[in-house]
């Protein structure tokens, strides 16, 4: 993972994600309403208040509907939902790990090669002319446990990344993926991770990691 002092970690060092949650959001609204006395009309910070939490609870469900969609392999309704489409199509590739790689990452696999390396890339973006380039990757490792290891290295802060290759291809000029906004996840042998970053306009950054949560979840091209 990119070494960025922006990006949040846990108390393990690991890359934090900021995660949107309607349990929260429905204890935040409760409280409220009986701080108000019960069901009235409310105004001021209170009002404020639950709308915030409003505003939670449908970010909640909207995600919910993305994550499933994507986890079904249905890519468009996963960006309808998040009021996204793709504008930029897929830049893909096979590459050799090793060799696309740096830092303790590319060390890992140089003592523990990868079977395959596919990436993925491609951009997304709002009607407002917001765009982001999303890069995935699928490492396939020889065992389960070569891919624990992998993703302890690759989470951790400060010690490199896979890189993604051909970005120029996308048709937005020179940019890279900071690791500023990044997922990962494990399944089975294979270790799929995945990075956004802003290339037109002024996405929040909220945007860019729910994002790179939803794409997560695609399935790995056949």
């Amino acid at each position: 993972m990119s070494n960025n002092a922006d990006q949040p970690r846990d108390p393990d060092g690991r890359w934090g994600k900021k995660r949107a949650g309607g349990v929260a959001g429905a204890a935040l609204l409760a409280g409220l309403m009986a701080a108000s006395g019960g069901g009235g009309a409310t105004t001021g910070s209170v009002g404020t208040a639950l709308e915030t939490a409003g505003q939670r609870a449908v970010h909640a469900k909207t995600m919910r509907q993305s994550r499933n969609a994507a986890k079904r392999g249905n890519e468009r309704k996963a960006w309808n939902r998040m009021g996204l489409r793709r504008v930029r199509n897929d830049v893909k590739r096979t590459l050799r790990c090793s060799a696309h790689s740096y830092g303790e990452v590319q060390e890992f696999f140089l003592r523990h090669p990868c079977e395959t390396l596919r990436q993925r890339l491609f951009a997304v973006g709002d009607s407002e002319g917001n765009i982001i380039a999303v890069s995935l990757m699928w490492v396939t490792m020889p065992s389960r446990a070569d891919v624990s290891r992998l993703r302890r290295v690759e989470d951790t802060y400060g010690t490199g990344d896979v890189t993604p290759v051909g970005t120029q291809l996308l048709g937005f000029g020179g940019f890279r993926f900071t690791g500023k906004h990044y997922e990962s996840r494990r399944k089975g042998s294979q270790f799929v991770i995945t990075e956004t970053e802003p290339v037109r306009g002024n996405p929040s950054n909220r945007v860019l990691d729910d994002v790179a949560v939803v794409a997560n979840l695609l399935p790995a091209p056949s």
